[in-house]
């Protein structure tokens, strides 16, 4: 089993949310985002990407308890390792420098399922 981090206001269209458990909601100070539960990382990738707004920057990523972590942007899809930060540089240079995010932005945190319950009390 795979869990999501999905920023609602990402999606174009939310009703794909009712194709997964949400497992939990954070509602931060401009987003409200949310926990899925993602039985098949493909299938999710293929239901949300195409339902994220076109005009603005966003992803959405997906990982478990330390093997898998795929970022996934509306054009690009990225799998990296969850334990290794350097794999994450080209990503981070699509984001920041192709699609103007602030790198702060660009975490992915949580990125494993035992990382949530921080996550949730309120790191950013």
């Amino acid at each position: 089993m795979y869990h999501a981090v999905v920023i609602e206001e990402s999606l174009g269209n939310k009703e794909v949310l009712k194709d997964f458990k949400i497992l939990e909601t954070k509602i931060g100070e401009d987003w409200k985002l949310d926990i899925l539960e993602i039985p098949d990382v493909d299938d999710a990738i293929a239901k949300i990407q195409p339902a994220m707004v076109k005009d603005q920057p966003y992803y959405f990523h997906i990982f478990d308890e330390g093997k898998t972590l795929v970022i996934v942007f509306r054009q690009k899809v990225f799998r990296v390792d969850p334990n290794d930060i350097s794999t994450w540089s080209e990503v981070a240079e699509y984001g920041s420098k192709e699609l103007n995010i602030p790198i702060d932005q660009l975490d992915f945190y949580p990125t494993k399922i035992s990382d949530e319950p921080e996550w949730l009390a309120g790191r950013d």
